[in-house]
């Protein structure tokens, strides 16, 4: 529980929590008023948002199981992968996450004889069951107390390889499957990394730390995925992003210990010391206009390797824009002398890959500034050249989509 002055130890009072395996990591999700916490070795938590600070997480009544996720869609709360079978889901009456008695105000379960562990459920008004082997869509049926949910296959031996590896936008659901990255809508599926980044993932990431990669949507047009990079990383230090407005991938090093969605309390400009080291306003700790003085609006937050609760909302990290591998002149050498980046940072650097044939290693030249024209002068001679347009960290730079070229023959087709 964060304030504006720190952390609050809001843990349960009877005793310490057992989440202890590796690879097992607290699910969150919230029903109404209440947040409710489960992992799969100790019994279902909750605690009220709205209570004073220092209210402390407790079980939730009614006897829930114990789960390893936990999501709440429409009027229920969903636990998946229970502790007695891997292979179920329960959910809880209609509007009442306390009542967990199967068969009573529409609390069910329901097992899944294929497909392997289930890993969680996801979605709003369509709703889908991800499994380790199999992704499931999910339909409530008003007015059916009997089946009360129905459940069709939509894919069959591909699941997410991670319980928290997946995420809804919509009804889009985003997950990490073991070849690759996928977008579901209905009975739609996309391959969205297929011969973009599934290759380059499964050489540049950890296979070990696939098993708790985290999926997280962004309020933004795009989802991304934190995971690690070497078995040595101690936290997520990596992230793998799609845009979906732009069908492209885009890749960043951001360390955290864990990432989530949070929701600020709004901070104060007067003199009752709600910012901490600000009691007068009169300090730069933040411009009148940051986001921090309205709250409430969810952002991406996460908890870096200090503890710190953070957000995504500092001085911009160093960017790199890579071109494709081109021919610039087909059956020719080419001789490039300028490369004029299509951005508007001022400090920007350029440097060039070069090779004579496809079968060669392509070699990097000394990254070349810019002039006062915009332009780099970057004297290079090679059949195939690739560029990569570097913007500073902490530049101020609206927007970046390319680089012009000015190249010519150099030599004859030998």
């Amino acid at each position: 529980d964060p304030s504006s002055n720190g952390w609050v130890d809001i843990t349960r009072t009877s005793g310490p929590y057992n989440i202890s395996t590796a690879g097992d990591l607290w699910s969150f999700d919230q029903f109404g008023t209440v947040l409710y916490a489960v992992n799969i070795n100790d019994v279902m938590q909750s605690v009220s948002v709205e209570a004073a600070v220092g209210t402390n997480f407790a079980a939730t009544a009614g006897s829930p199981p114990q789960a390893r996720t936990v999501k709440a869609i429409g009027d229920f709360l969903f636990l998946a992968g229970l502790s007695t079978n891997s292979r179920k889901i329960r959910w809880s009456a209609v509007n009442d996450p306390t009542g967990w008695t199967v068969g009573t105000n529409l609390c069910d379960e329901q097992e899944f004889p294929d497909g392997g562990p289930v890993l969680g459920v996801a979605g709003s008004e369509i709703g889908y069951v991800v499994q380790d082997r199999s992704i499931r869509s999910m339909q409530f049926l008003p007015g059916d107390t009997n089946f009360i949910f129905t459940f069709s296959r939509v894919l069959k031996e591909r699941g997410c390889i991670s319980p928290y590896g997946f995420t809804t936008v919509g009804n889009t659901l985003y997950f990490a499957a073991e070849d690759g990255f996928y977008a579901l809508l209905g009975q739609q599926v996309f391959t969205i990394g297929q011969d973009k980044v599934n290759e380059w993932f499964v050489v540049n990431s950890d296979p070990g730390g696939r098993a708790v990669m985290q999926c997280v949507s962004a309020f933004r047009p795009y989802v991304f995925w934190a995971y690690y990079s070497t078995s040595s990383m101690a936290a997520y230090d990596k992230i793998i992003l799609f845009d979906w407005s732009q069908q492209k991938w885009a890749r960043g090093s951001i360390a955290a210990e864990v990432w989530g969605v949070l929701a600020t309390t709004g901070l104060d400009l007067d003199t009752t010391g709600s910012e901490p080291g600000d009691s007068l306003a009169d300090s730069t700790a933040q411009s009148l206009d940051s986001a921090a003085y309205i709250g409430g609006r969810p952002i991406v937050g996460a908890v870096n390797a200090s503890g710190y609760l953070s957000a995504l909302n500092g001085p911009s990290l160093q960017a790199t824009l890579e071109t494709a591998e081109v021919h610039l002149v087909p059956g020719y050498r080419a001789f490039v002398s300028s490369v004029y980046p299509l951005g508007d940072v001022a400090d920007g650097m350029v440097a060039a890959a070069t090779r004579e044939r496809l079968q060669d290693t392509a070699v990097w030249s000394a990254a070349i500034p810019l002039e006062i024209t915009g332009s780099a002068a970057l004297y290079s001679s090679a059949r195939l050249h690739r560029f990569r347009y570097t913007l500073p960290a902490a530049g101020i730079w609206t927007h970046a989509q390319g680089t012009m070229i000015e190249a010519q023959p150099d030599g004859s087709v030998a």
